[in-house]
């Protein structure tokens, strides 16, 4: 049994040192198309798995917890928005961490607004680049979230550099969530 545990604490430890930023997700799709709800709906909500994938086409693949809002709103939307956060971003963190709280009338979520996509994902007035896609592929693991890869099909970026799990005192890594 010890050696399991020394295991365990390897492994917590390895995978805290892989690199992680913040992103928010954000997507949104008719209520009549939703199986938990009856109207129009944004999800968004803060990550830090997320990565490119490809160069030629450009995906990138984000994981998104099973049991989430976000992860039945993207399957049914087919599309996502990924904003990365950058070092005077921190406070979004929290604030989507938490529940979402839409403005419908004022195209704002947790008071960020933002403007619709091509694809019809919302994207967020926030962060130093964001990137629109297309659902390409979500895939099923036997653990707590879902990989989704999105194709981009739109970008912008802004100046300043990236927040990271290193700069705040948040973490999101290892064997649980509070590890």
């Amino acid at each position: 049994m010890a050696d399991q545990s020394a295991n365990r604490k390897d492994l917590d430890n390895a995978l805290k040192q892989l690199s992680y930023g913040y992103y928010i997700v954000a997507t949104r799709k008719d209520g009549s198309d939703l199986a938990t709800r009856s109207e129009d709906w944004v999800s968004a909500a803060t990550v830090s798995w997320a990565m490119q994938s490809s160069f030629e086409p450009p995906l990138i693949t984000i994981a998104v917890q099973k049991d989430s809002d976000l992860n039945e709103t993207i399957q049914r939307a087919q599309s996502f928005s990924l904003s990365v956060l950058g070092k005077d971003d921190e406070s979004l963190i929290k604030k989507f961490a938490q529940q979402t709280e839409v403005d419908y009338s004022n195209q704002s979520v947790n008071g960020i607004s933002y403007t619709e996509g091509k694809t019809g994902a919302p994207l967020l007035d926030c962060g130093i680049a964001t990137l629109e896609c297309k659902l390409e592929d979500a895939l099923t693991t036997p653990g707590d979230h879902l990989l989704f890869v999105g194709r981009i099909v739109n970008a912008r970026s802004n100046a300043g550099q990236p927040i990271t799990e290193a700069d705040t005192r948040r973490h999101y890594e290892g064997v649980s969530p509070r590890s």
